[in-house]
């Protein structure tokens, strides 16, 4: 593998310094045998001298006795000295680079933790939630459920006033064939929009707000969005895909109306279009004018996604941009229950063993860090020790010897040629001792090439080990989708079973219909029959008027029996009034005639005048009813002018809202930090929510006070710029808005302010800040004006007002 030959490559040159080490150390040795020989003969020359003075003086011969031992003692304490020094650097320097690794092992297992702990969530949300379908709402966020539940349970008390859709991923679906550009499609729709709720009022608005606090959201969970009450009729009419292209719309079926155009608006699905590659999508899409250089894009398209990572690209002004994604791609949308808890597990298996290496990494480091810990401290105590040790045996021998040189007793050896040798071979010795030092230090230079190979090659085993984890990932879910297989038989032939139970309850049915026919055949019959008998009777009872023969007429029709043809003439009607009731209503009429009369004064005989009359008043009356339908026309038009001028100006005011909250949440995350804006109309209040740490929701605050000074100006600068892109105002000016800033946070504020004030080229933006500005290159779009300091003057008046020369 070429990443070994390299390391070797790299390791030749470490291996010659180790071993011109070994052989400076071995010459070290030979010399500190010769620094010993030339004390001892030090020692031994003084000896003689003891021994030649006889029975000098007691005091001399003590005080040379004490000299020798001294200086044999320091000798010793000097060799120990260089030795322990080293290896107090040495365990230092392991601990230190100890340290390092240990708290980087900390934090990777906290973060693990955090994934494990999260995955855990995902995976009791999943498996508690009941009658989800296929497709799990917890999927698109931890309160969708709870939210979700809340919301049903107020369309089942009738308190919404108009249609609620939410969350808007339950209504997304893949098209079937187009599985491919799921994950993408999802992508360009954007995860933050597929928890959010949709209403069509304000008041529904307020209603769901105080859901979101009873179900628990954050300002970031199951966000809510107001659409206009005409969007939730129809779906808008958007443009067909390009040619060899997908857009969004294609690719995601959205069964809502809402939904579909809150995505329009919002998502602008219909202008994300999807494609297999770059180079694909740039050959389909892509035109460029060969004179100007401009690049634009062919039909509506705005914004192209391409497989596999989701980079896109787009033309802003005739400049292509293209953006990389890093982040993984995901899909939720479509996707099963159980699949998604059998992925959810599968991932939490790889998360519980990379947990469970953490901690054994964790618990090596932390071992190796007390280890050297405890022996530094053990190393340089006796360092410590020695060093006062050697200190104090260097006062006493410059003691001895003082004492030695006023004593009258004068050596009658010779020792300054012992003493020579000594210099001379500690002299040797330090310098065996640097060129120690060189090698040592060219091997610790050559040292972190060879680790950064190192690391690479750990990190190749480390990814060849993830790929064999991916490999068993894939194996799973390819036993997974067999097992999904035979639970999509067992439930095909339950469906086959319930066929067969209602194509039997069908025959009964009909039966029951059959037999209900018969009835209503049979009752039909008797009461033709009926009939039949009754108009036999009345006919024969208006022949016994004509003859008087009724023991005659009893009997003819006592005896005379329907033919078929007879009871299938005969119909039975029901009349709507009896003959009192007609009389009634007549009666009725011609009052109201009489009445109507005498109301309009009708007392003229003559048809021709009365006619006249007639047709003067019709011709009044039509052109007052002119006028009262051109009036009512104007008055409908204007009431609808109203209605329609007061909707959009509801509507702009929530989109400024929206605006600003956004705004101000990216000016705040610039600084890892987190917020929202809530803007209550109808009190005309302003509340701030701000987050510090964007990952740490228990850092949040309502209170703006309770903020540092920092922090305030920072939240402060930030709402007056979300706000400042809803206004219309030629000139801003901002004096010294970044006095209470850290260096941080006012570099990142000043950085923040003239890349809004270049891009808003139609607006004046002046900062005044009393703060050093040397950094900030000018350019044509920036100037810098530096006020020179006051003139003291001792005239009356003191310093005079300056100006600035534009």
């Amino acid at each position: 593998m070429k990443l070994e030959k390299d390391l070797k490559i790299a390791e030749n040159p470490i291996k010659a310094k180790e071993r011109d080490l070994k052989i400076l150390r071995t010459e070290i040795k030979t010399s500190q045998k010769k620094l010993n020989s030339a004390r001892h003969r030090l020692q031994k020359a003084r000896q003689d001298i003891l021994e030649s003075q006889g029975n000098a003086a007691e005091e001399e011969r003590t005080r040379t006795r004490k000299i020798a031992e001294t200086e044999a003692d320091l000798a010793r304490a000097k060799e120990r000295q260089a030795p322990l020094k080293d290896e107090v650097n040495k365990f230092l320097t392991e601990f230190e680079d100890l340290r390092q690794p240990k708290e980087n092992a900390d934090e990777a297992r906290k973060g693990t933790e955090r994934q494990l702990n999260a995955v855990q969530q995902k995976i009791r949300s999943l498996q508690s939630e009941a009658g989800g379908g296929n497709s799990s709402l917890a999927l698109f966020g931890p309160k969708c459920k709870p939210l979700y539940e809340l919301v049903q349970k107020a369309l089942r008390d009738r308190k919404f006033k108009g249609p609620v859709a939410g969350p808007v991923g339950m209504y997304l679906k893949i098209v079937n064939g187009k599985e491919t550009y799921a994950k993408i499609a999802e992508f360009a729709i954007g995860n933050g929009n597929l928890d959010r709720f949709i209403v069509t009022n304000h008041s529904d608005l307020e209603l769901m707000n105080k859901l979101r606090k009873d179900a628990g959201c954050g300002y970031r969970d199951c966000p809510l969005y107001k659409i206009s009450p005409r969007a939730t009729k129809e779906k808008y009419n958007t443009h067909a895909p390009p040619d060899g292209v997908e857009t969004v719309t294609s690719v995601v079926s959205v069964e809502n109306a809402m939904v579909f155009n809150f995505l329009v608006d919002s998502c602008k699905i219909d202008e994300s279009a999807l494609a297999d590659s770059k180079e694909s999508s740039e050959d389909k899409l892509l035109n460029c004018d060969s004179g100007s250089g401009k690049y634009s894009i062919r039909g509506k398209v705005k914004k192209v996604f391409c497989l596999p990572n989701g980079d896109f690209w787009q033309v802003n002004k005739g400049l292509l941009n293209i953006v990389s994604n890093d982040r993984p791609l995901r899909q939720t949308i479509g996707v099963d229950r159980s699949a998604a808890i059998e992925s959810a597990k599968h991932e939490m298996k790889a998360i519980q063993k990379e947990l469970e290496r953490n901690n054994r990494e964790v618990k090596a480091l932390g071992e190796q860090l007390q280890n050297a810990k405890k022996e530094w401290n053990v190393r340089n105590k006796q360092y410590g020790a020695l060093t006062s040790n050697i200190s104090k045996m260097e006062t006493l021998l410059d003691e001895l010897k003082e004492q030695a040189e006023t004593s009258e007793q004068v050596p009658t050896i010779d020792t300054t040629e012992f003493e020579n040798d000594i210099a001379v071979a500690e002299e040797e010795v330090d310098d065996i001792k640097r060129k120690e030092s060189t090698i040592s230090q060219e091997i610790e230079s050559l040292q972190p090439e060879v680790d950064e190979l190192k690391k690479k090659l750990d990190e190749t085993a480390t990814r060849n080990e993830k790929i064999l984890d991916d490999l068993d990932k894939v194996e799973a879910k390819l036993e997974d989708i067999v097992r999904g297989q035979n639970r999509r038989q067992e439930v095909v032939d339950k469906c086959r079973a319930k066929v067969q139970e209602r194509e039997y309850a069908l025959i009964q049915q009909e039966e029951v219909v059959k037999e209900s026919k018969e009835l209503v055949a049979k009752t039909l019959d008797t009461a033709r029959r009926v009939q039949f008998k009754t108009n036999r009777l009345e006919a024969k009872q208006s022949a016994k008027h004509a003859t008087g023969d009724v023991t005659a007429v009893i009997t003819a029709g006592m005896d005379d029996e329907p033919s078929e043809q007879d009871l299938e003439s005969i119909e039975i009607v029901e009349p709507e009034y009896n003959s009192k009731q007609c009389e009634a209503r007549i009666l009725s009429r011609e009052k109201k005639i009489e009445n109507e009369k005498k109301r309009r004064n009708l007392s003229e005989a003559d048809p021709v005048v009365a006619r006249d009359k007639y047709l003067r008043a019709k011709k009044d009356l039509d052109s007052k009813m002119e006028q009262i339908d051109a009036i009512e026309k104007n008055v409908n038009m204007l009431m609808n002018d109203v209605k329609q001028r007061k909707r959009r100006w509801v509507d702009f005011r929530s989109h400024i809202a929206q605006m600003t909250n956004i705004s101000f949440d990216e000016f705040l995350q610039k600084k890892n930090s987190a917020g929202q804006v809530e803007f209550d109309h109808d009190s005309k209040q302003l509340n701030l929510i701000v987050q510090k740490d964007n990952t740490d929701e228990s850092t949040q605050t309502n209170d703006v006070k309770a903020l540092s000074g920092g922090e305030r100006s920072f939240t402060t600068l930030s709402l007056l710029l979300a706000i400042g892109e809803s206004l219309e105002t030629p000139f801003r000016v901002m004096d010294e808005f970044d006095v209470f800033l850290d260096p941080v946070a006012r570099k990142l504020a000043l950085e923040t302010l003239i890349k809004i004030s270049k891009e808003m080229e139609h607006r004046q933006f002046i900062f005044i800040t009393p703060q050093d500005l040397s950094n900030i290159k000018t350019d044509p779009k920036l100037r810098i004006f530096k006020l020179k300091p006051p003139v003291r003057s001792d005239k009356v008046g003191g310093p005079q007002q300056q100006t600035l020369d534009f």
